[in-house]
């Protein structure tokens, strides 16, 4: 009996509390738990004050605008019993004050509802909470625009808004708010103009307005807000130069630019910006010569300057950051530059100098930074060789497209990856016993074809007599094997993009990159979501790559094809609306030709999970090889609308162009017509001819992005003023000349018959674009009215011949021995490169001092190289003074440029002229007289008498110099003169040994 009681009391018990507690949830709910941290006197009161009713309301009733605030806020419903979600339930989600009006009331000062997918608008009244210090409602889905009612907060001193989906202006009355210290407003919808009222915050911090559709320019007035630690502007489309007021930001830690439209040169004024760690405008249009403003920058370790239009050369303008840990920069325009200076930055981690023109070796002490994880050389025109011992942590290296030409080490087999394709090494060094990397890309890596190792990358690509013709190629880009139309397109799954090739029976494909802002490496993407297009099988995935991505037809038949290549830009639901314009841009080029710039498959496409398709015609010669290159040249978002930025392709669909179908009657007519046009053409061939011809050599390409024929270039030498007049050379005039955008050159004008200008044509063709950075790069020819003009890049007027037998002592002062030095080993390099390093030999025939330019930093450059076979007979007598013996009765060889390279040794170190007037009309040859006084034992009597030098070095300088004028078979190469001037090998080991039978010297 007792024990039925006791079980009837429980029960009743338990059900006045589940009473009690469903009376509370469905009367008060979570209004007793709104102050999820609270601030008051314990000691005065065993319980807080009662929260301040408008602060109750605002947090409780007004926040989503809805009756119960709880549940509109969380999303609950309005059910008796409540589920434990529908509580605030965070810790210091909303932190009250209780020490406000001697603790009668309590005040809300922070509020963080973050990441809770709250929807609706910020309410009106939200300006109530006067005594807010900071609130976050970030990655929401708030709508709308910021209230009226926020200029009432006058404490606010932080908040964020980010990643939501506000809209409108950024309203100018924030600049009223003179408390806040930070303000996050990225990752919206928001449009129009900076407000330039923001710098009426004195004490502002951090500002990130990135991720929005602003435009126009940034105010001059955010230049006045010196407080500020921390910029972002990224993904926006602000434009106009950047306003040189900003240098006065001295306190900037942070600045973010990265993916807007700005123009112009780097403001001057940044040089003041003395505390940055991290500087980014990749991205941008920015131009001009990337300044020497970073030498302040003390604490900078990270600068990127990727996707601009920046002009080389570099030069040491990063010599002096001694805790830079990475550095990018990419695509740079102009002329060749040397490897930059970078011998300060001694703990970089991760360094990017992609398609920077860069024409010079590899410094040593790039490849010993001990730290360096990362290295992207890609795209050059890099020479020599790599050391066969270092000592660093690499784990990616990306040298494809340069001119490298020794050895491929043994230690790069072993690192995690590493692409060295479409380079001219000699062989690959692996140790005894080791497989080739599987990510060692070795793709058109090496000239010595037998080399086996080198071999592995290659199939039978030259399409040989026997071998197997295609005329089609279909190809399902990152997806499985799948039939469309009736088309088999082949499967392309090989989840490696590092640094592979990876061939099937006709095509392959090569991939190189690492996604440098993501979490991990990926190189298929797979749709989540369903896209809506008329071929979707091969829309279900792609292949992407950070930075390039080449597919290959190979063993095509010759012939004109159409080459469709299909898009869709494949990405997550959470993605599917990019919060900016600035999405994922990359390059398309097909055949070596640019198809597409900037290309972007949403805007092309019209959305996200939408297909596109861009449809080329392009031929295939004999060598049945047709290649589509996708490159990311570092323009556009890195975030949106995929983490993995870089070129992305669907599938391939390469067929035999269509011809025309057309009516029986139509073609009749043709046919008539072409019959009538055939006669014509009979009767006028020899004046078509002559048309086509010169038609033809007035559209040669002179340098990327633009065509110039005879008459700009006329226009750009000012009709071959007399003022612009530079001098002789060989045996035209040279001109200066501007073209139309700016860039400076020198033309060479020339008069031929139609076939010599055809026959100088097709050589400039071979040698255009060759740089080093002794060389001075031939960027084209043009002719018209039987004139032939040289395109050359601008380096100066002054030669060796002005400087040391000029009238400007200033010039002939600076010229001392360790300068004369340089110039006679940049001499010697770029002869080595033009004889050995470059893809085909090329014999200049005309060293001279006046064939020699000077830069404004004395350093040499070969000029008018590569002709010398052409107009050899032209040649004026003062050339021959310079011009091998032998040359008079055997074709033109290497050996004559050693020698007339040690003619000009002995004119820069005596500072005397090739022949010296004597009394009586007789002549002194500088060649007959050394020869003379080398019998004598008395050679060092040569050298310039008011030149401070080493007795030990001279000697070697001079008795090189008699080498190289020696009979042919006892000249050295060009590359053992500079590794005897490089102090790489002695001289007395081409003084005792004679050459072996291959032409080179024993060591």
């Amino acid at each position: 009996m007792f024990m039925h009681i006791y079980r009837v009391f429980i029960s009743l018990l338990l059900l006045l509390v589940l009473c009690e507690v469903t009376l509370e949830q469905a009367t008060q709910g979570p209004l007793r738990k709104i102050c999820t941290t609270t601030w008051f006197d314990s000691s005065s009161t065993n319980i807080p004050p009662p929260l301040a009713e408008e602060d109750g309301k605002i947090v409780a009733i007004e926040i989503l605008n809805a009756k119960n605030v709880i549940n509109d806020l969380l999303g609950c419903s309005k059910g008796i019993l409540l589920p434990p979600s529908c509580f605030i339930g965070f810790s210091n989600a909303v932190t009250c004050n209780c020490y406000h009006e001697n603790q009668k009331r309590c005040r809300v000062e922070h509020i963080d509802f973050s990441n809770r997918r709250l929807e609706s608008k910020i309410p009106e009244n939200f300006g109530d909470l006067q005594y807010l210090k900071s609130f976050y409602l970030n990655g929401n889905k708030l709508s709308g625009s910021i209230p009226e009612s926020f200029k009432k907060l006058a404490r606010l001193e932080n908040f964020s808004l980010c990643d939501n989906k506000l809209e409108g202006r950024i309203p100018p009355f924030l600049g009223q708010m003179t408390s806040l210290k930070s303000i996050y407003l990225c990752k919206n919808f928001f449009d129009q103009t900076i407000p330039p009222e923001l710098d009426s915050l004195p004490s502002l911090e951090y500002l990130d307005l990135g991720n929005n559709f602003l435009s126009g320019k940034i105010p001059n007035e955010l230049g006045n807000i010196e407080s500020l630690i921390e910029l972002y502007l990224v993904d926006n489309q602000l434009s106009d130069v950047i306003p040189d007021q900003l240098g006065n930001l001295v306190n900037l830690e942070v600045l973010n630019f990265q993916n807007n439209e700005f123009i112009g040169p780097l403001p001057p004024s940044f040089k003041s910006l003395n505390k940055l760690t991290y500087f980014n405008v990749q991205g941008n249009n920015l131009y001009g010569e990337i300044p020497d403003i970073f030498e302040q920058w003390q604490d900078l370790r990270i600068m990127n300057l990727m996707g601009n239009s920046f002009s080389s050369p570099l030069r040491g303008q990063f010599s002096k950051l001694k805790n830079l840990a990475e550095l990018h920069i990419s695509d740079l325009i102009g002329g060749s530059s040397s490897f930059p200076d970078l011998s300060g930055t001694k703990i970089l981690r991760v360094l990017t100098l992609r398609n920077c023109l860069i024409a010079d070796r590899i410094p040593v002490e790039i490849w010993n930074l001990p730290d360096l994880q990362y290295l992207d050389l890609s795209f050059n025109s890099l020479f020599g060789g790599i050391p066969q011992v270092v000592d660093n942590s690499l784990n990616y290296i990306f040298l494809r497209k340069n001119n490298l030409n020794e050895t491929i080490p043994a230690w790069m087999n072993a690192t995690s990856y590493v692409d060295v394709s479409e380079n001219l090494f000699r062989k690959v060094s692996i140790s005894p016993g080791k497989t080739p990397n599987p990510n060692l890309n070795l793709f058109k890596c090496c000239s010595n074809e037998t080399d086996e190792v080198a071999k592995r990358d290659q199939v039978d690509f030259n399409c040989t007599k026997g071998t197997q013709f295609y005329d089609h190629l279909y190809i399902n880009c990152g997806g499985e094997s799948v039939t469309v139309n009736g088309r088999v397109y082949e499967a392309d799954v090989n989840p490696r993009g590092e640094s592979t090739f990876f061939n099937r029976s006709n095509w392959g494909y090569s991939s190189m990159g690492n996604f440098l802002w993501a979490n991990r490496n990926k190189y298929i993407l797979n749709d989540t979501c369903q896209i809506h297009a008329g071929d979707a099988q091969l829309y279900r995935s792609a292949r992407l790559s950070p930075i390039s991505l080449k597919y290959y037809g190979f063993c095509l038949k010759s012939g004109m094809y159409d080459v469709k290549l299909h898009f869709a830009e494949i990405s997550s639901r959470n993605n599917k609306d990019s919060h900016s314009k600035a999405g994922r841009l990359f390059d398309v080029d097909i055949q070596g030709d640019n198809k597409l710039k900037n290309y972007d498959i949403e805007k092309d496409a019209g959305g996200v999970n939408m297909d596109k398709t861009k449809e080329f015609t392009v031929p295939v010669d004999n060598n049945g090889r047709l290649e589509i290159h996708l490159y990311w040249s570092g323009k556009g978002s890195v975030l949106y609308p995929s983490v993995y930025y870089g070129p992305l392709i669907s599938a391939i669909t390469v067929t035999p162009a269509r011809a025309s179908v057309l009516p029986v009657g139509m073609l009749a007519g043709i046919s008539g017509f072409a019959l009538l046009l055939l006669i014509l053409f009979i009767g006028i061939s020899w004046k078509v001819q002559d048309k086509l011809r010169q038609e033809e050599l007035e559209q040669v390409e002179l340098y990327p992005g633009g065509l110039y024929n005879y008459r700009k270039i006329k226009a750009a030498t000012k009709n071959f003023d007399i003022k612009n007049r530079l001098g002789e050379g060989g045996f035209g005039t040279v001109y200066e000349g501007t073209l139309s955008n700016g860039t400076a050159v020198a033309v060479k004008k020339l008069s031929a018959t139609k076939d010599g200008m055809w026959e100088f044509a097709e050589k400039s063709r071979a040698i255009a674009g060759i740089k080093h950075p002794n060389l001075v790069t031939l960027m084209g020819c043009c002719a018209g009215k039987n004139q032939l003009l040289l395109i050359y890049e601008f380096i100066g007027t002054k030669s060796i011949e002005d400087a040391l037998f000029g009238s400007d002592d200033k010039l002939r002062a600076r010229l001392d021995w360790p300068t004369r030095y340089r110039i006679c080993l940049g001499l010697a390099e770029g002869l080595s490169f033009l004889h050995e390093g470059s893809k085909q030999e090329i014999i200049h025939g005309d060293i001279k001092p006046a064939n020699i330019i000077l830069d404004d930093d004395l350093n040499p450059k070969i000029y008018d190289f590569g002709f010398a076979k052409l107009y050899h007979k032209q040649k004026s007598e003062g050339s021959m003074s310079y011009t091998a013996p032998e040359v008079k009765d055997r074709p033109l060889e290497a050996s004559a440029d050693v020698y007339s390279f040690g003619v000009v040794t002995l004119i820069l170190f005596s500072g005397r002229k090739i022949k010296t007037p004597r009394a009586g009309g007789e002549t002194d040859y500088l060649v007959d007289e050394a020869e003379k006084m080398d019998r004598r034992g008395t050679l060092m009597e040569l050298v310039d008498h008011n030149l401070s030098y080493d007795w030990e070095e001279a000697q070697m300088i001079l008795r090189l110099a008699m080498v190289c004028i020696d009979s042919p078979p006892f000249r050295p190469t060009m590359s053992t003169v500079v590794k005897i001037l490089k102090k790489e090998r002695s001289i007395q080991t081409i003084l005792i040994n004679p050459a072996t039978p291959e032409g080179e010297f024993f060591m």
